[in-house]
């Protein structure tokens, strides 16, 4: 009591009124600090400034990103009528120089195809679609080795090469791939940002730079597609289509629009420009007018007849792309077998028995001259010389190219005019279609295998047009067709019956290549390039049908890819139910011994650094501190954050023991303005939330790539976008 007397005494002589000891407490302190009107952000002069300077910057990324848009929406375009004219050109090469000579035809397209696998043997970026590795990108996975000069010069000379050999190879996912090529190589420094943006590091979520980017590897799709069959729209969607689950935005949209419109318009007007565009044929084509076969007393049954072709597309579909994976392996893994044998340095080998020292025989001397391989030379010249021999004995394929080829299929007098042209005698109509059906899904397995660049929306188009023809040719009965198209019992004439029939070629053609991608944009550019108002409805049902069923049989074409890529993730979020799965399935548990504490030790965070190899670390308060086996997420720590937190606070390694509070306001928002070394908000879901949610929070948040999952604040455990990725399906 004398000593708080003294103590009041004390104050009151020096003029000040009695304080108790809780009004001297650091509580007391921050009371009267949040007392205060004050407030982080002064809203100043110099803070709308900064707003202003803030969407400056964005609005000069987008108009960045609108120029390098349209300037690759016309280089592509234009590469892509060089690649036709090219291989229109060389086709009628190829036949003024063979005519009546099917082995120097073997020999022409034998020499094409090889050339166009030594061009690309030495950039095995520039082999395949294209596609696989866009999706790939787009889902997070940076493969800029992909997009370079030398991989776009590769890949367009090999694949011009390869379609003039006469090989079922499309041009659709090689020309997207090649107009992400012209865009990285046109501005190199817009894309190395992407890999600093915590946005653009997952996907098209966000702003800044990262979005501008995979808004235009979407565009590049767009334009890529737009461009092969002059349907812009049909390649906007088919571009969105494929590339999902994604985050998109109005800039996006119409930045795929944009492409697709520009790029359709520079080929249609190169096209003209060159003799009037009569050379070059658009690649779908038919003489199927408004009306012809479509009119019938009974629409619904018409109707039920193009999904029993749509479900047998997709169910053919899905077992082709099954076969795919599997001879594409069988390949793959005879092809590695053809290992060059090159002496280590300094080695010395003595001749064998009866062998010249120093000599080598002309095979040697060739293979050598070849780079030491010859098995993926011998494949691609095996696959062309039996091509070119099926195609020479099917008067139907006759070695045409693939828009002439189509054309045919579609065609509605096919059967009347000069039918001995093109059937086989002793097979007729239902055999000659049957072959030729069974040839192209066959060659196209075997093409598409032989790792030079290839699309799959072209050849899948021609085997579902066959496979249309064969289904209206064989399984529908002459007598069901009649019925079907009489008209007040007026039976159809031969060239009613044509047109339905090409009908029935075009419907399965839209919708085999919809089983196959696993894409309804083939039905909607079909009917953008076709223009049969008739068709909207057989061609929606039997695509829908087709996807259904083949959803059943096999992943999409591109998804297998990725699945052999251990990047089986993308097809699991995409085509499978593994999307729909809580992430507690697939979350990597957390142990006590893994996390920091908030009040830690230098040497505890050190032994961390050791015992584990994560790139992240959540830092917890534990519930309880004598059991320490749950606790509060409280934050997060990169690797570099706390290599950089040791050599700050012990440089010099003296003091292993000193304590450190890792929820310090300095290492949140460093005074100095440095990189911050703890994430005070890390991003965090409940166990309950799927898979895909948890990927497209990772798309839009900057989350550095890892999700924590905690129940109530509880720290559970964590997912990351590597995980996801490389899960197996």
């Amino acid at each position: 009591m004398a000593h708080v007397s003294h103590a009041g005494t004390g104050l009151e002589r020096a003029g000040s009124p009695s304080v108790s000891p809780a009004m001297r407490s650091p509580l007391s302190k921050m009371a009267k600090l949040f007392k205060k009107r004050t407030s982080a952000v002064v809203l100043d002069g110099a803070h709308y400034q900064r707003c202003e300077d803030l969407q400056q910057e964005e609005k000069g990324i987008l108009r960045r990103f609108w120029i390098l848009l349209v300037i690759t929406a016309v280089l592509s375009s234009s590469l892509s009528f060089l690649i036709d004219a090219f291989t229109y050109t060389t086709g009628h090469l190829r036949h003024n120089l063979t005519i009546g000579a099917p082995l120097k035809a073997i020999c022409f397209n034998v020499c094409l195809a090889c050339l166009a696998r030594l061009v690309v043997r030495p950039t095995v970026e520039a082999e395949g679609s294209g596609f696989p590795e866009m999706k790939a990108m787009l889902f997070g996975k940076v493969l800029f080795n992909f997009l370079t000069f030398r991989v776009l010069v590769s890949k367009a000379l090999a694949l011009s090469l390869g379609v003039a050999a006469g090989l079922p190879l499309g041009k659709e996912g090689p020309n997207v791939h090649m107009a992400a090529c012209i865009a990285r190589v046109i501005h190199p420094a817009f894309f190395e940002k992407r890999v600093r943006s915590s946005h653009g590091a997952h996907g098209a979520g966000g702003s800044g730079v990262g979005s501008a980017v995979s808004k235009l590897l979407l565009a590049a799709c767009a334009v890529g597609v737009g461009a092969s069959f002059s349907a812009p729209i049909g390649g906007v969607i088919f571009a969105l289509e494929l590339m999902l689950p994604q985050t998109y935005d109005a800039f996006a949209y119409w930045g795929c629009f944009t492409a697709g419109v520009v790029g359709a318009i520079t080929y249609a007007v190169e096209r003209t420009l060159v003799a009037g565009g009569a050379q070059i044929l658009p690649l779908i084509s038919s003489n199927v007018l408004p009306g012809e076969g479509a009119d019938t007393e009974f629409p619904l049954l018409r109707l039920v007849v193009d999904i029993i072709l749509g479900s047998m597309c997709g169910l053919l579909g899905g077992v082709w792309v099954r076969c795919h994976a599997h001879v594409s392996a069988t390949l793959k893994k005879w092809r590695s077998q053809d290992t060059p044998q090159t002496p280590r340095p300094g080695s010395s080998q003595e001749p064998l028995l009866g062998q010249a020292r120093g000599r080598r025989g002309f095979a040697g001397r060739l293979l050598q001259l070849l780079g030491g391989k010859w098995r993926d030379l011998a494949l691609v010249a095996g696959i062309t010389t039996l091509n070119t021999i099926l195609a020479s004995l099917l008067p139907l394929l006759g070695g045409k190219q693939q828009p002439l080829l189509i054309s045919t299929i579609f065609n509605k007098r096919l059967h009347l005019d000069a039918p001995e042209k093109w059937v086989i005698s002793w097979a007729g109509v239902t055999g000659t279609m049957t072959f030729c059906f069974l040839t192209k899904w066959f060659m196209t397995l075997l093409a598409l295998s032989a790792a030079i660049p290839a699309g799959v929306v072209a050849p899948t188009m021609i085997i579902g047009g066959l496979l249309g023809r064969v289904y209206a040719h064989v399984l529908l009965p002459e007598w069901f067709i009649e019925m079907l198209l009489q008209k007040d019992g007026v039976p159809p004439t031969e060239l009613e019956k044509g047109a339905f029939m090409a009908r029935c070629a075009i419907v399965g053609a839209s919708a085999f290549c919809s089983a196959v991608c696993r894409a309804f944009a083939m039905a909607i550019t079909v009917f953008e390039v076709l223009a049969l108002p008739n068709s909207v409805l057989p061609l929606c049902c039997a695509s829908l049908a087709a996807i259904f069923v083949a959803n059943k049989v096999s992943l999409p074409f591109f998804d297998a890819n990725l699945a052999t890529r251990n990047l089986g993730g993308i097809p699991a979020i995409t085509f499978t139910d593994k999307a729909l799965e809580p992430v507690m399935k697939v979350m990597q548990v957390v142990e006590m011994g893994e996390c920091l504490p908030q009040v830690t030790s230098l040497r505890h965070v050190l032994q961390v650094l050791m015992s584990t190899k994560h790139d992240f670390f959540p830092i917890v308060r534990p519930l309880d501190w004598n059991i320490s086996d749950q606790g509060l997420l409280e934050g997060t720590m990169t690797r570099q954050s706390a290599e950089r937190l040791l050599r700050m606070c012990d440089p010099t390694g003296d003091a292993p023991d000193k304590e450190v509070d890792l929820l310090d306001p300095r290492f949140q928002a460093p005074p100095d303005g440095s990189e911050p070394l703890v994430e005070g908000s890390p991003v965090r879901v409940s166990p309950d939330c799927t898979v895909k949610d948890a990927y497209l929070l990772m798309k839009v948040a900057e989350s550095d790539g890892v999700v924590y999952v905690t129940e109530r604040g509880i720290l559970q455990g964590f997912v990351t976008l590597n995980t996801l990725m490389s899960r197996e399906i």
